[in-house]
């Protein structure tokens, strides 16, 4: 149907919808996937209503942000600049025609599909007159006076800013000061949102809400297996549960099982339609917006404690040098005996201290220690796993949603053993598509660039650091013995992240190119099918081959790869948001803790026209100019020196900062350096 439609698009120059409808005796819901997939590939062009042939001279590519959410162009893996009369109007992962200028700069000429289509904005009464402020500053937004004349100071709204709609204001969905609105308004401006329709809704319903015997049957019986889950204390979606014993050899068995969604998930489901939509679920705060509704998170697909559980159930034997000699991959039942947390499983195993209720699985912990310990001396020692800072932070609550307390993930025992765990399972089962010659999604991680590496490299010895340059990039332990020298220096959490920068983000594909951090030849993501679309589609081609392998035709293994390969794209892009989101809204909350005139020491992150600090988690930009009352620049050297000590500043240097002011409303905030931490405080001394 997609080339003949083409074909008619062809014959005729151009086409409506209407007349492309009329022609063909389709649905909407299909004839819009249709052409979508047709301008994706870049085949045909929209204009306003119209459909031609896609024009020569026009390029397709993806916009795409920095982490200082500058936009660009990737085309044919290729960055390409954005003319600078040509940034506003463009959305994260807007995917768009463009034609190159003279300084090979990119011209949007259209945009060719949204991932972004709502955003919210703020009304405001500014002068006596409504204002619309949006979210995102560089899209404008303008309502007729009707809707206006409907809206109050500190509404918040909802808009369409999707190119082929012309529908504008939506609905509103509260006021500024709410509580909870702010994930909310976040998440929304991402493309994550918590409605469900009523088809999707009487899905839901139908679901069965236990584990009956009937689904029990041709499935390996483990509920008198005492398994368990471990996972943070405020985790309700539990996809995994565990359990580990001693075989002969020396040989460890472990067995992880992981939810199995799909049994429940269809593919022709209005449910899976909008987890094809979302691609993952999104944590923010105290809020979670989720991939499947939280009925199916926290009910029938959660791992909860003394509850009959469906599951798909990887079985490994690693032997004592991390290897995995023996696996099975099964359909399963289990009962998982307890809801364990990663800090009661720290307190028994790093601190030696028995958690009430923990008694009975005490040797199992160790057990699964141990296959930890085998696993990542595997993968870390003999393979050259890269092992970068872990820089992400926890945030405690009260029961009033106020932060009780920010913590640094620092190194804990029960991660490592969830971590290599999953990992081992993801490996294994990667393996096996690969080389059965299954289409499935992979995720991958592309080798660095080596000039990229070197690049940070020189500036970091141009300050006094002493890292020798990287030659063969391709082989992961030459990253990971840079990654040991730079992890003796206090700076480590701070340079680990600049090469964290430098390298291509992973993603995922049908095309297994390995994962270069891991330093796996295959890998990919089977252990959360309750909240990424990635392990769902795995877990639903694991039981096309065990439950319908008539179907597998050469026929259909090529629509499947061709699904998967829009499917791979969209969960990437949608990850990505989900980050961006998540980052917006982390450094919402941390502001929440700064106080007005209180100091606090920063570290500096990146120096250049405006120097970038680390303050309390938040990252921050001060202006150089203002630094001149304690710091002086020595033009020649390019270096900024402490007044008083002549102490150079450099990345990893801390500062001592006092916060001068704060705007909750945009995530930002103001300091006055004081001056270098020790040298500012042996000056005050003298003083």
């Amino acid at each position: 149907m997609k080339q003949q439609i083409l074909d008619e698009i062809k014959k005729n120059n151009k086409m409506t919808y209407k007349a492309l409808l009329s022609k063909f005796n389709i649905g909407h819901r299909e004839l819009e996937q249709i052409l979508l997939t047709l301008k994706l590939e870049g085949k045909i062009l929209q204009l306003h209503n119209h459909y031609k042939i896609f024009p020569n001279g026009l390029y397709l590519g993806n916009v795409l942000a920095s982490s200082s959410n500058r936009k660009y162009i990737m085309c044919n893996n290729q960055k390409i600049s954005l003319a600078s009369n040509f940034l506003n109007g463009l959305m994260l992962n807007d995917v768009v025609t463009f034609t190159l200028n003279d300084n090979n700069e990119a011209e949007i000429y259209t945009i060719v599909d949204r991932q972004i289509g709502k955003m919210t904005c703020e009304v405001r009464q500014v002068n006596g007159k409504k204002t619309i402020i949006p979210y995102h500053d560089n899209i404008n937004v303008k309502l007729p006076n009707h809707i206006l004349d409907k809206l109050y100071d500190g509404d918040i709204i909802v808009v369409n800013i999707d190119p082929f709609t012309d529908e504008t204001y939506l609905e509103t969905i509260g006021r500024k000061d709410d509580p909870l609105i702010d994930d909310l308004i976040i998440a929304l401006n991402y493309g994550f949102d918590d409605t469900y329709d009523e088809e999707y809704m009487a899905e839901v319903a139908a679901l069965p809400t236990f584990v009956s015997e009937k689904e029990c049957q041709n499935r390996i019986d483990y509920r008198n297996q005492p398994c368990f889950t471990i996972d943070g204390k405020y985790t309700k979606d539990m996809d995994d549960g565990v359990y580990g014993e001693i075989c002969d050899n020396d040989i460890v068995r472990i067995y992880v099982h992981i939810a199995d969604v799909s049994h429940y998930i269809k593919e022709n489901s209005r449910i899976f339609e909008r987890a094809c939509q979302k691609t993952t679920s999104l944590y923010l705060n105290n809020s979670v917006f989720h991939m499947l509704h939280h009925i199916i998170s926290y009910g029938i697909c959660s791992l909860n404690e003394n509850c009959d559980r469906l599951t798909k159930t990887i079985v490994m034997d690693i032997d004592s040098k991390g290897n995995i000699v023996n696996f099975d991959i099964q359909k399963s039942v289990i009962n998982s005996k307890k809801k364990m947390t990663y800090e009661d499983v720290d307190e028994i195993i790093m601190h030696n201290n028995m958690v009430s209720g923990y008694e009975p699985f005490e040797k199992t912990l160790y057990i699964l220690y141990k296959a930890a310990l085998r696993l990542e001396q595997r993968y870390v020692d003999e393979n050259g796993k890269n092992d970068f800072a872990n820089n992400e932070l926890s945030i405690d609550y009260n029961d009033d949603g106020t932060i009780q307390k920010v913590n640094n993930h620092s190194d804990s025992i029960s991660r490592k053993i969830i971590e290599y765990l999953m990992i081992a399972a993801n490996e294994t089962v990667a393996n096996w598509f690969l080389n059965i010659d299954m289409p499935t999604v992979y995720r991958v991680h592309e080798i660095p660039s080596a000039s990229k590496i070197n690049r940070v490299i020189a500036i970091l010895n141009k300050e006094g650091y002493k890292i020798k340059p990287v030659k063969d990039i391709d082989n992961p332990k030459v990253l990971q013995k840079v990654l040991h020298v730079i992890s003796a220096y206090e700076e480590y959490p701070i340079i680990s992240s600049m090469l964290v920068m430098a390298m291509p983000r992973a993603k995922y594909s049908v095309e297994n190119v390995g994962h270069y951090a891991l330093a796996l030849l295959a890998y990919l993501h089977f252990t959360s099918p309750i909240r990424r679309l990635a392990d769902l589609l795995v877990h639903q081609i694991i039981d096309l081959i065990y439950e319908e392998p008539d179907k597998i035709t050469p026929e259909y293994l090529n629509e499947l790869e061709k699904q998967l390969k829009y499917l791979c794209n969209r969960a990437s892009q949608m990850e990505r948001q989900a980050d961006m989101a998540e980052r917006v809204a982390e450094r919402r909350q941390l502001l929440k803790s700064l106080k007005i005139n209180e100091e606090y020491t920063a570290s500096i992150i990146d120096i250049g026209k405006k120097i970038t600090i680390r303050l309390a988690g938040i990252d921050t930009f001060v202006d150089s100019q203002k630094l001149n009352s304690v710091l002086s620049y020595d033009s020649k050297r390019k270096r900024y020196y402490d007044r008083y000590s002549g102490n150079h500043l450099k990345i990893g240097s801390k500062l001592l900062a006092k916060i001068t002011s704060i705007d909750r409303s945009n995530g930002s905030f103001n300091v006055k350096v004081l001056g270098m931490v020790n040298e500012y405080t042996k000056k005050k001394k003298m003083s």
